[in-house]
């Protein structure tokens, strides 16, 4: 399992598209962090506004959405053993091999657990690369520390739970196909009970199932558990959908 990891990082490590992301984003996370820095200073002296829990409010958020590419990723990774001719950008040596993977004494949930975590990892690369930017909280102030513990186990999970999604819609369906299908169930788990119509709002399960949220209301003024029952629900998704991706891969 773990020699899965490896490779599929490797692949990701190989590929100038992957780093050709990941490069993007962490750019961008950088310049939105230091322009909202700057915004908030400015707009302070009208105001009276707490500069460092707006910026990394606002950090975060942009953190949380870069992994909607999570489900992409997933979907690419169950198809990237099926083809050699699906994926130019990887190495002519790491794809197509899910004949020979399936001839090895690794169990099916290994391989697929170890491709899952190789998401997941690559996903979450870009947030562990802008941990030392929460330094200049020294500066301007920032979140509490439980506060961003509490944001981190919403993100991390939300992860894995985009990463089976996407991966799931790839063992039943083309890659285009899964990718568009991914994409929306995404979105319409994160933002739909942010649309301010009747029947949206007034179920509470769609609060509980919206990663996005759960990081709300962890990153407001009122003290809620939301963000536990958003955890241990999709930890339950998880837990229940990983059995039957394994016994569709096989």
């Amino acid at each position: 399992m773990f020699a899965i990891i490896l490779k599929d990082l490797r692949s990701y490590s190989d590929s100038r598209k992957y780093l050709i992301i990941q490069f993007a984003i962490i750019s961008i996370l950088v310049f939105l962090l230091f322009i909202s820095t700057v915004e908030f200073y400015a707009q302070r002296n009208d105001t009276s506004i707490d500069v460092g829990e707006k910026t990394y409010t606002l950090f975060i958020i942009c953190i949380f959405i870069a992994q909607f590419l999570v489900a992409k990723h997933g979907v690419e990774a169950v198809y990237m053993e099926r083809s050699k001719k699906l994926y130019q950008d990887f190495r002519q040596g790491s794809n197509g091999n899910g004949a020979l993977l399936a001839l090895t004494p690794l169990a099916n949930w290994k391989i697929f657990g170890g491709k899952l975590a190789a998401v997941v990892i690559w996903g979450l690369l870009g947030i562990w690369l802008t941990i030392p930017l929460f330094a200049l909280s020294s500066y301007i102030g920032g979140l509490a520390i439980s506060q961003l513990v509490k944001c981190g186990g919403v993100i991390l999970v939300s992860c894995i739970f985009f990463a089976l999604i996407g991966m799931g819609f790839a063992l039943w369906i083309t890659p285009t196909r899964a990718k568009g299908i991914s994409y929306g169930i995404v979105i319409t788990l994160t933002f739909l009970p942010m649309i301010p119509i009747g029947p949206f709002i007034d179920i509470p399960m769609l609060d509980i199932l919206s990663p996005f949220s759960a990081l709300l209301s962890i990153l407001g003024s009122e003290v809620t558990h939301l963000w536990v029952w958003n955890i241990c629900l999709n930890c339950v998704l998880c837990l229940l959908i990983f059995p039957v991706l394994v016994w569709r891969s096989r």
